[in-house]
C-alpha cells in the first residue's frame, strides 16, 4: 500500500495501530517534506502576502 501524506491517511495509519502502516506513513510524510518543504509555513506566508495585496486594493 502506498500512503499519500495527507491528514486522513496519516490519522488512519495512527488509528490502525499497525507498525508497518505507521512506518509507511512516516516515510511518506518525510519524503513529502524533503521534496516540498514545510507547506503549512509556506501557506502562512502566502496568506500574509495576499492580505497585503488586498489591503492595497
Amino acid at each position: 500500500m502506498s500512503i499519500k501524506p495527507y491528514g486522513v491517511a496519516v490519522t488512519d495509519a495512527i488509528a490502525s495501530g499497525e507498525l508497518a502502516r505507521l512506518k509507511e506513513a512516516q516515510a511518506a510524510a518525510e519524503a513529502h517534506v524533503a521534496e516540498y518543504g514545510d507547506i503549512p509555513t509556506l501557506l502562512a506566508l502566502l496568506k500574509v502576502e495576499i492580505a497585503k495585496l488586498e489591503r492595497r486594493g
